[in-house]
């Protein structure tokens, strides 16, 4: 990444969103966790468990400035940032206010959600930088001229860049 500031920025976001991860944990335990019913609650652990995957990858392809950690963090910043937006918004228009999930007396259920909120806007503040601050998280050299007689086109783009 191209300045320090923006790097700084990167691993500040980066571990809030991580946090976000491992605040779900406590909070399926809390809601959702029936010992009886194992099968029917191993589909959503597995979805969380892929889109942990999916910014796994995604990060660690950002931080070494590739293409597919690019697009695959946009992508799911993007998809973040419309899950809180869509849902805070929903809040709001049935009448129930807007951050209404912090009013929630229990302690572990408004740290989460205060956490979730906070996603919200740090999942667009990530997503703004990503597409403004472009340069800064692409590695251009990667992607070069070759004019040589024995090339099909008039450029080659290095594969293992991309991904």
């Amino acid at each position: 990444m191209g300045s320090k500031n923006i790097r700084v920025q990167v691993i500040i976001l980066f571990l809030l969103i991580l946090a976000n991860f491992i605040a779900q944990i406590p909070y399926y335990f809390h809601l959702y966790y029936n010992p009886n019913n194992l099968l029917a609650q191993a589909k959503g652990g597995l979805i969380m468990l892929f889109v942990f995957v999916v910014f796994l990858l995604a990060s660690t392809l950002l931080f070494k400035r590739r293409t597919l950690g690019y697009w695959l963090m946009v992508i799911f910043l993007a998809v973040e940032f419309l899950f809180y937006l869509w849902n805070t918004l929903g809040e709001v228009i049935h009448g129930y206010g807007l951050f209404f999930h912090l009013n929630n007396p229990d302690p572990l259920l408004r740290a989460v959600f205060a956490i979730g909120y906070v996603n919200l806007f740090v999942s667009g503040y990530f997503l703004g930088l990503l597409l403004l601050k472009r340069a800064h998280f692409l590695d251009f050299q990667s992607v070069y001229l070759d004019f040589s007689p024995f090339s099909r086109s008039s450029y080659v783009v290095d594969i293992y860049a991309l991904c």
